[in-house]
């Protein structure tokens, strides 16, 4: 039996206007109500659409670990469904990306048979994209969150690009006031020059999030890391080495050589080296 409690979880993009897409912002106009994490300048965009629009990042407190924050949003939201409303939750970015309420919430809510829905949004990594013009298909993309890559023993392979998100934050687990030092960064520089070279060249990048700021895009060479000066969203974009070799093995499997094999990339409008 279908419920009349729903939830439609949406992202209101990066930066404060003119990131959400048409759909997003019909539902949120026809919504019952709106549960919002976002900025307080995208808070006021979203009332303009929908006066019923309910802030929820009265649940962060600097005393409470995020996770009982995020527990306490999937709460809210869930309650807000059972009550027979039509939910619209919006989060900053993407809604799915490094959010865990949406996921959490959508999962309780179809467990209990309730529709429960998420629509795409812009995220940092949409606009690393645009605003860098590295295409992460061409030499294929490694993405990791920072502290879980200093603290795993990923396998980093160097001609992917490799996108390492949150530097600022490494291994701060409680939230800090004043972050003047960031040895996770020493840390971080060291794994990666195990693959390469001193001299390699990375950018410090964060997504423009008013119209009339420009995103912050740091060239520097990979052994200078240690002295940057994140901020809590900065992100390390490390380019890709190059193309690997050809498997002239499985190549043959094919009929392939590299010759032909990129003759056919060329006929097919598809990239090259």
């Amino acid at each position: 039996m279908e419920t009349q409690g729903s939830l439609t979880v949406v992202g209101t993009g990066i930066s404060i206007s003119g990131q959400m897409t048409l759909l997003t912002e019909s539902v949120i106009k026809n919504a019952d109500i709106v549960l919002a994490v976002v900025t307080q300048s995208a808070l006021f965009n979203l009332k303009k659409l929908n006066a019923n629009t309910v802030c929820l990042r009265q649940y962060y407190d600097v005393n409470t670990s995020r996770l009982i924050s995020y527990q306490k949003m999937q709460q809210h939201i869930v309650q807000e469904v059972l009550s027979g409303k039509r939910v619209v939750a919006a989060f900053y970015g993407h809604p799915g990306v490094f959010v865990v309420p949406s996921h959490e919430a959508i999962t309780e809510l179809r467990h209990l048979g309730f529709k429960a829905e998420m629509l795409p949004g812009v995220s940092a990594e949409d606009c690393l994209v645009a605003d860098l013009g590295l295409d992460p298909s061409r030499f294929g993309c490694q993405s990791y969150e920072a502290t879980q890559f200093v603290f795993r023993r990923y396998t980093i392979d160097p001609h992917m690009m490799q996108i390492i998100w949150q530097i600022g934050s490494i291994a701060y687990f409680n939230e800090a006031k004043n972050k003047t030092k960031h040895p996770g960064l020493i840390v971080l520089r060291d794994a990666l020059l195990t693959v390469y070279p001193p001299e390699h060249r990375v950018i410090i990048y964060e997504a423009a999030t008013i119209p009339i700021v420009p995103p912050r895009i740091d060239e520097i060479i990979l052994k200078n890391l240690s002295d940057v000066v994140p901020s809590g969203i900065s992100t390390l974009v490390v380019p890709a080495l190059g193309l690997p070799e050809y498997d002239i093995e499985t190549m043959a499997k094919f009929g392939l050589t590299p010759e032909l094999f990129k003759q056919k990339l060329a006929q097919n409008n598809l990239i090259t080296e």
